[in-house]
């Protein structure tokens, strides 16, 4: 999967990394490991439905596609910024990934709601707290083996009562893993 990156999305993805690295509060991506993980974790996920709460410009979208595609699957990527919907849909368009991903601008909530047979799900919102109520909507929505990875949970602020409430969900099990901001992972079971 990652050996026959296209040499387009290997360009897009570069551009972002370097954006990122510029001007970290305007792109607000994930780092390539953590990208790297995403795309890992979604190809082993069962069938059923890839969901991307939050998709700023795309960078993490791209990663995931790399999963869509092998999986022969389509990712949606919801944003609710207009102005970032619209970089996120040029990137994945210039990225050549069009075909697996939908970038749609709306409220990621509300779109948490709209999948039954959710495979993968990864939420990216800002503010952090929000994902707490994607938890919710979401989890009861994730098929048996399906993935819920939430994005900043340890920071900027320590997302304690997600932590506990994932910590004592019979419906799943879950790992927190020490990225920079932490991710969680929630597998249902």
């Amino acid at each position: 999967m990652f050996h026959d990156i296209p040499a387009p999305m290997r360009r897009v993805m570069r551009e972002l990394e370097e954006q990122n690295e510029r001007d970290q509060r305007a792109v607000r991506s994930v780092s390539e490991d953590v990208g790297r993980c995403l795309a890992l974790l979604a190809m082993s996920a069962p069938q059923g439905a890839f969901l991307e709460l939050g998709s700023s410009a795309g960078y993490s979208s791209l990663w995931l596609s790399l999963a869509a595609r092998a999986r022969r699957v389509k990712l949606t990527t919801v944003e609710l910024d207009e102005k970032k919907a619209a970089q996120a849909r040029e990137n994945i368009s210039r990225a050549g990934a069009a075909d697996y991903i939908e970038a749609v601008q709306g409220d990621a909530l509300d779109y948490a709601a709209r999948f039954d047979d959710i495979a993968f799900c990864f939420s990216d919102l800002q503010p952090p707290e929000h994902n707490a109520r994607v938890y919710e909507k979401v989890v009861p929505h994730l098929v048996p083996g399906g993935l819920l990875v939430i994005d900043n949970v340890t920071s900027p602020r320590l997302q304690t009562e997600l932590l506990k409430r994932s910590e004592n969900d019979p419906r799943v099990d879950c790992v927190l893993l020490p990225f920079p901001k932490g991710d969680l992972i929630c597998r249902r079971i």
